[in-house]
This record gives C-alpha cells, structure tokens and sequence, in this order.
C-alpha cells in the first residue's frame, strides 16, 4: 500500500508537532507580504550612507581588501541602532528583510564587497564557505563550463530549485544567509523564499502522513568545496527538526538524491513520493515571496526557518547576474563566537 493509499488514515506524528513557542509570524504566503510590503525593506539612512563612504574611504587609503578588513576598521553607527530590530525580524518575524539605499552603478567591484561584508558583519559573523579559498564569501555568478560540480546550481544560469544553505564544513548550518546584488540579470534571475512554517502546515493539512518522513535522518552529499579530505562526502541531518523552540528546515534534493546513493541507503519508494509532494509544495506562487534584487540590494534571511530559490536568467551574457553570497552565525543567540559554548552546543 503506498503512502497516498494511507492518506486517510490518522498520521502517527508524535514528536512532529509546532512548539508553543514557535513564532507565528512565520507562517506567511504571497497575499499576507502584498498586505505589509513596505515592512520588508529596510533603506539606509543618509547619516549611514555617508558613515560607509567614509569607512570605504578608510580601507581604500590604506589597502584594506576584503580579505583583510576587520570589523574595526568598517564602522557604521547609524546601522548599529537598527541592528537589534533588523535581527528581531529575522529572528522572529517573516524571517527576512531586504536592505537597500547602496548605490554601486559606479562603484567597482572589490569595493563593493567590502561594504556588503561590512553590512553583514553587523548582523552576524560571517563564516567560510570554502576550505582554500571563499571564505569570506562567494559570488553567485555564472560561471558556465569552470562549473563542474552539480550540486552547485548557484555558479549557473540553471534554475536553482528550493534549498537551504547547508554549510558542510561546519558542525551547523548558517543562521543567515545574506546575498547581495552587485549586478542584476538582463531578465530572470528572481530570487524566491518559502517559510518551514507555511510548508508544515499545508503538508500538515493536506497529506500528514508523509510528515514523519520529512523528520527522518538524511544523507546530504557535500559540495566539492565543502568536503574535508578526512572526512566523508556526505553529511547527516533531517528535513524537518523541532529545535531551540522552532521549526527549522534543511533541504537540497541535489544533495539528498545522490548522498543517500552514496551512502547505500537509496531513497525508498515512500521516501521519494514525501519528496516530490514536498517539491510541489515549496514551489506554488502562493506560498512564495518573489522579488529580483536590484544592484545595491541586499537580501537577508534566516537560513534555519527559510529556504530560497532563484529563477533561471540568460547565460553566457557579459556582466552578467553577480550577486556576493555571506553566511553568517548568530552572535545575540546561542553560543556567539565563545569557544567554550560552541563546543558544548555542537559537540555535547
């Protein structure tokens, strides 16, 4: 009897069920964000906009790099009294914002990495994204043949179908993710979101029997970057989980398909059918926010609560879609930086 055979009967979901303490303001679609649209962006002040040219100013008079710029040398007070309700909204509201005001038409490209990591190291602390190099970022560009690993759907003009970023290098996941526009498509290129929170109540009131299978333990394979040559190519975790008092949500079914092959443990008949109906929930218009950043744009989002997609945009074209793509640890919740309280959250 397959799973859609069972959907009548009652679901055995114990374990499965929203905490109290689940923020509801999570649960959202395309009609209740057209109603508070305005809510969602957040503009620079002047007074913050002039305090980045000046901190710029400071990096370029003294060859300062993206890689070398430190929290004390790119300063934005103005920004630092919206932080706390910046995060609060990723924390407990929609679960993102998008951050504007940045002109970038004629700044160049180096330098515009070094306001966006400025930016994003005020909400959070940026965290690598590769072993030898991207760590401080990686740009999401098109980078056509030089691609060859396909589970990097973001380095092509492919659509990249609902995930999160699963940030294999680490015991855990980014809290955030930020991407940053530093140049927009031709056409295309939309970026989507879609909230754990909306997803577990429609599979919750349309077929609630395939939910124990999204909390279930999955072998993810790890991109190429992120596979630490002692280590295994896959890493394991569940779709769904109940943790610090929230739902949150880690899936890439680029990244299930193949690492459950490579663990000898195949998906099963059943397992594939709560994927595909999961598929087909996280991509219905009115379950999604939908929006093309524009250069300067900064979307920020709460990479545990939400997964993200993009729209397919033209290939091969010259200045092409670039955006500055930033993982980020919370520091206000959690461990922070402590070493102490990272080990007894990651490894107790």
């Amino acid at each position: 009897m397959s799973l859609r055979d069972r959907s009548h009967e009652k679901p055995q979901i114990s374990g499965t069920m929203l905490p109290a303490t689940e923020p509801p303001a999570r649960q959202w679609d395309r009609r209740d964000l057209e109603a508070d649209w305005p809510s969602l962006f957040y503009d620079l002040s002047d007074l913050a906009l002039t305090q980045i040219a000046a901190a710029l100013d400071f990096a370029d008079r003294n060859g300062l790099t993206v890689e070398t710029v430190e929290q004390e040398d790119f300063r934005i007070p103005a920004l630092a009294h919206d932080v706390a309700s910046l995060r609060e909204s990723l924390d407990t509201g929609r679960g993102f914002r998008v951050i504007r005001g940045l002109d970038v038409i004629n700044l160049p490209e180096s330098q515009a990495e070094i306001v966006s990591w400025g930016i994003c190291n005020y909400l959070g602390r940026p965290i690598r994204q590769g072993i030898s190099h991207d760590r401080r970022f990686f740009t999401v560009v098109d980078k056509g043949a030089a691609n060859t690993d396909p589970t990097r759907i973001g380095a092509s003009p492919k659509r990249s179908a609902k995930h999160s970023d699963n940030g294999c290098l680490e015991p855990r996941a980014p809290d955030y993710l930020g991407l940053f526009c530093y140049r927009s498509a031709t056409e295309g290129g939309d970026s989507t979101i879609v909230s754990a929170r909306t997803i577990y109540e429609i599979i919750l009131r349309e077929r609630p029997d395939i939910l124990p299978l999204l909390f279930k333990t999955y072998h993810f394979r790890a991109p190429q970057a992120h596979v630490w040559p002692s280590r295994g190519p896959t890493v394991e975790k569940p779709i769904l989980e109940m943790s610090a008092g929230e739902l949150r949500i880690a899936y890439a079914r680029v990244m299930i398909e193949p690492g459950m092959e490579m663990a000898g443990t195949p998906l099963s008949a059943d397992e594939r059918e709560a994927l595909d109906y999961l598929d087909d929930v996280i991509e219905r218009p009115e379950a999604n926010f939908r929006h093309v950043l524009q250069p300067g744009e900064l979307l920020m989002m709460n990479n545990r609560v939400l997964l993200h997609g993009r729209e397919p945009f033209p290939a091969g074209t010259a200045g092409g879609r670039t955006l500055k793509r930033f993982w980020m640890w919370r520091r206000h919740i959690g461990p922070g930086d402590d070493p102490a309280l990272l080990d007894l959250e990651e490894f107790a």
